[in-house]
């Protein structure tokens, strides 16, 4: 057999009329003066870095004032941006530009978005529902365990776990969502080909092979304190919520709440123990509490004030799943009739729009299930024995627990497969 030649590289992977894009937002994002926000101004203005830099006389239009774009005519962004170039030649990855469809929606409505990302792996990831799950470094067994059945849970369901591939609860997340089929995304806080930390290696390689990596800093950057805040609104941005399992008092996760709130997305945080719900002040039983942690439990002070401040409490996936019904409806409603989403065998049930062959049986228009998948042998039991009790599922499906196999019942329900009878009795949809 003949030499197969070099591997593709991220830069190698661009056609011409890409790689003019990518020169552009290399312009860009080392011209001195601008800012992600007013990139993103420029890039919806004009639809594209090129554009943009082609008509810097213009960007007044845009909402930026023409005198930052003196620093391209100059040329001093070229000393910046030539390496950055450069080190794409042997990226493993995937450059993807403002233009490409498959940039993330959710992410690009942000006014921040970043003008590129580097990525390695599934992309299809970015068109699932996605939820981040944060939590802290070093945190305790307790948490490690309950990030463990949060994230299976969510990723048996279809919806893509979303975190940063740092200690503790990061990595416990993506470990877990990994085996099931709505798997998991790491956005990194250095270069795509930097593995942070070190003993995360077979994570990052695992992640990177069955999942994805996304990193929006130059190939080889280091990790340094200032870039993990700056990541962070992208782990939200492309998040419909985040929750917080745990959280110190001043964290990194508290951060990526904040910013979730800022972008407009639901924020979760799963209860420290001895938690308990505030009491209105006007009920005469009201005890002197805030609804904050108790004084053992100093670690989990951060998850507590989210709780006070009004962040919703989950003890696991169906509480998110239920309270998520109006979003996850909406990306079952826009997906084309007789059309399926890229990479349609990686894709979440509730955005499945064609039956595979050999799939259980639904009601017209609802999304297919594997027969093998654990919605498939639900929903087979109950087309044979009809309506069934979840204390009976839970029998029948002894890889279940009450938790994985609510979530799984709820987006059966969402897509309409099965329907929920008074008394927690389920019973499948007639085709």
């Amino acid at each position: 057999m003949g030499d197969p030649g070099p591997l593709p590289t991220a830069l190698s992977r661009l056609d011409e009329s890409a790689r003019a894009e990518y020169w552009a937002a290399l312009a860009l994002r080392r011209t001195k003066g601008l800012g992600a926000r007013s990139i993103h101004r420029l890039l919806t203005h004009f639809g594209s870095a090129f554009a943009a830099v082609h008509h810097a006389a213009r960007w007044a239009e845009a909402g930026v004032p023409v005198s930052r774009g003196a620093g391209l005519s100059d040329g001093a962004w070229r000393r910046e941006a030539r390496p950055e170039w450069e080190d794409s030649r042997d990226l493993d990855g995937v450059i993807l530009l403002w233009t490409d469809p498959r940039y993330p929606s959710l992410l690009r409505q942000l006014p921040d978005a970043p003008a590129l990302l580097y990525a390695r792996g599934d992309l299809s990831l970015l068109n699932n529902a996605c939820l981040a799950v944060v939590g802290s470094r070093a945190c305790s067994a307790d948490n490690l365990r309950r990030t463990r059945d949060l994230a299976r849970e969510l990723s048996a369901c279809g919806v893509t776990v979303v975190s940063g591939l740092a200690r503790g609860i990061d990595s416990a997340a993506h470990t877990a969502a990994l085996a099931e089929q709505g798997r998991t995304i790491a956005v990194l806080g250095a270069g795509l080909d930097v593995v942070y930390p070190p003993e995360n290696r077979q994570l990052y390689h695992d992640v990177g092979v069955r999942g994805l990596l996304l990193s929006e800093f130059p190939p080889g950057t280091r990790p340094e304190g200032p870039h993990f805040p700056i990541r962070n609104r992208i782990i939200s941005g492309l998040a419909l919520g985040v929750v917080v399992v745990e959280a110190a008092p001043r964290s990194g996760s508290l951060i990526t709440a904040r910013l979730a709130l800022e972008q407009n997305r639901a924020v979760y945080a799963v209860p420290p123990r001895g938690w308990t719900p505030p009491v209105p002040a006007d009920r005469a039983d009201a005890p002197q509490t805030d609804g904050t942690a108790t004084e053992n439990t100093p670690d989990l002070n951060g998850c507590a004030r989210l709780l006070a401040d009004g962040a919703r409490p989950v003890r696991g996936a169906a509480d998110i799943l239920e309270d998520l019904l109006p979003q996850l409806r909406h990306l079952l409603d826009h997906v084309p009739p007789g059309q399926s989403p890229p990479a349609e065998a990686s894709a979440p049930p509730h955005l499945r729009s064609k039956a595979a062959p050999g799939s259980a049986a639904r009601r017209p228009g609802a999304p297919a299930c594997a027969p093998d998948s654990a919605e498939g042998r639900a929903l087979a039991l109950l087309q044979t024995r009809g309506p069934l009790h979840m204390d009976d599922l839970l029998i029948l499906l002894p890889d279940q627990n009450a938790g994985s196999l609510s979530a799984l019942l709820l987006m059966l329900e969402l897509n309409g497969s099965v329907q929920r009878l008074p008394g927690a009795v389920y019973e499948a949809r007639q085709s």
